[in-house]
């Protein structure tokens, strides 16, 4: 997980702090989410089965930066060149698309660099085996698309500039993209917004699709998930509960969304009624797609 950025006392711009864990206000620590980066542990890496974090500038340097650090964070699992050309070309452009959402990018009191909903770029391995695949996400904290909508790649002329940067994207992922709700991982809290997203499926050579990843016990599984969504600003209303015989543990992140760890899967009911189940081992994806749905749930109750 994250490591907590270093407090510094300094309130958010305007006066206000930010949510404590109990629902009241406090203190907001101010940190260089940069420096901090720099100094992620190891084993938040694609190769340890972590998801690589790292902040984007705020200028025209960001599509660069994107390429820079996806061929970081694929080095190692034995990716085929043109797979890694085809992920770098589409950081790339989703990473440019960030330079049009920056309306909740806050700064602390010197103004030179941003604490909070500044983009960042995740990457992440999820499923096994022939199904092993790498994600790649691009927040920012724009809730919404600037237009309003998607823009739809497959409706726009290629000589059209809205819309290019995603059907180069579309093209090089077949069609494995989309977008979701979501909330920072990087800053001094963590902002709720949205995260662009491509896939690529892993060729049987990759090292990521040979390696077989350890056991999570449900109760393992519960207190990663845990950790995962109290550093994600998730974590004031949780309520657990372990049935260690019965290889149960349970989750409740609020009235209407609650996480069964039971089997050797995660298993919780989406928006639509539906029930989504991932493997144990996916608990990286499983914390987002968990994120995903707080926000969304959250969103329905804030228009009832």
């Amino acid at each position: 997980m994250l490591p907590s950025p270093a407090e510094s006392g300094e309130d958010r711009p305007g006066g206000l702090g930010r949510p404590s864990g109990d629902g009241g206000l406090m203190a907001a620590p101010v940190a260089d989410a940069f420096a901090v980066a720099a100094q992620l542990p190891a084993q938040l890496s694609v190769r340890s089965g972590g998801c690589f974090a790292r902040p984007l500038p705020l200028d025209g340097s960001c599509a660069g930066a994107a390429r820079r650090f996806f061929r970081e964070a694929v080095a190692g699992i034995g990716m085929p060149g043109d797979l890694i050309h085809d992920g770098v070309t589409m950081a790339s452009e989703l990473a440019a698309n960030t330079m049009h959402a920056q309306d909740n990018v806050e700064f602390g009191s010197n103004r030179l660099r941003p604490v909070t909903g500044f983009p960042e770029l995740w990457i992440y391995a999820r499923g096994s085996g022939a199904r092993c695949e790498l994600v790649c996400k691009v927040f920012d904290s724009q809730p919404r698309w600037k237009t309003g909508d998607l823009p739809d790649p497959t409706k726009h002329a290629l000589e059209s500039v809205n819309g290019r940067g995603l059907q180069v994207v579309n093209g090089l992922s077949a069609g494995q993209w989309g977008y979701h709700p979501s909330r920072a991982r990087l800053g001094s809290w963590k902002v709720p917004g949205k995260v662009v997203w491509f896939s690529l499926r892993l060729p049987p050579s990759c090292e990521q699709v040979r390696s077989s990843r350890p056991r999570v016990s449900p109760g393992q599984a519960v207190n990663e998930l845990e950790k995962s969504l109290t550093d994600r600003g998730i974590g004031g209303r949780l309520v657990r509960v372990d049935e260690p015989a019965a290889g149960l543990a349970v989750l409740s992140v609020s009235r209407d969304l609650t996480v069964w760890c039971h089997g050797g899967t995660v298993s919780w009911k989406m928006p639509g009624g539906r029930y989504e189940r991932r493997l144990l081992s996916d608990l990286v994806d499983v914390a987002e797609q968990i994120i995903c749905t707080h926000e969304e749930l959250e969103a329905v109750g804030a228009l009832t």
